[in-house]
């Protein structure tokens, strides 16, 4: 007599176990938290002291940019003004050994929150600081965060960017990333009518 059980044999189980967590992984790392180190508030910088009035302001000014991109750049002033989120101006830019992508930019409490990836394109591991960012509005004023957290990149891999800066009303921001040795990068988030 063979006594077989009538249930659902063990390797499928696992089968169905297994498609869970690979679609888990798809989604994300669910256990984990995200990388809280590129997930800072970023607060104005006191103007220095030997500051030079004439130095040159980010060009930040819809007129500067080409007639394809003006409307994209006033649509977007229109839903930030509006409480919704948009992409900005220039959604990515690369230095030798890192792409910054910025995929949305939302009013929140607090001022403009910026979220996107940042992606080592290198051969080698990079430590990414979150010095290596500084925001600067059309008026020149800069932004940069405190402390000195950094995330550890892998070759390929990439990290969740969240930057949130208190952007007065009306301005128009710029993203510098800047990773020594490679000269720093400057991204338009967004621009001023």
């Amino acid at each position: 007599m063979n006594d077989r059980s009538r249930g659902v044999p063990i390797w499928l189980w696992g089968a169905v176990v297994g498609l869970i967590l690979v679609l888990l992984s798809a989604r994300g790392n669910l256990w984990a938290p995200e990388n809280p180190a590129l997930s800072q508030y970023f607060a104005a910088q006191p103007t220095p002291e030997g500051f030079d009035p004439n130095f040159e302001l980010p060009q930040l000014d819809i007129s500067a940019l080409p007639a394809e991109l003006q409307t994209a750049a006033r649509e977007l002033l229109s839903t930030l003004n509006a409480g919704g989120a948009g992409r900005p101006v220039e959604p990515a830019v690369e230095s030798q050994r890192l792409r910054v992508e910025v995929e949305e930019l939302r009013q929140v409490e607090g001022g403009l929150q910026i979220r996107g990836r940042v992606t080592n394109i290198s051969g080698s591991e990079l430590q990414v600081p979150i010095s290596a960012f500084e925001l600067r509005d059309s008026s020149g004023a800069s932004y940069v965060a405190g402390g000195g957290a950094s995330a550890p990149l892998a070759p390929g891999a990439s990290t969740p960017l969240e930057l949130t800066v208190p952007l007065p009303p009306g301005r128009g921001l710029l993203l510098v990333t800047s990773l020594p040795p490679d000269p720093p990068v400057e991204q338009r988030l967004i621009v001023a009518e």
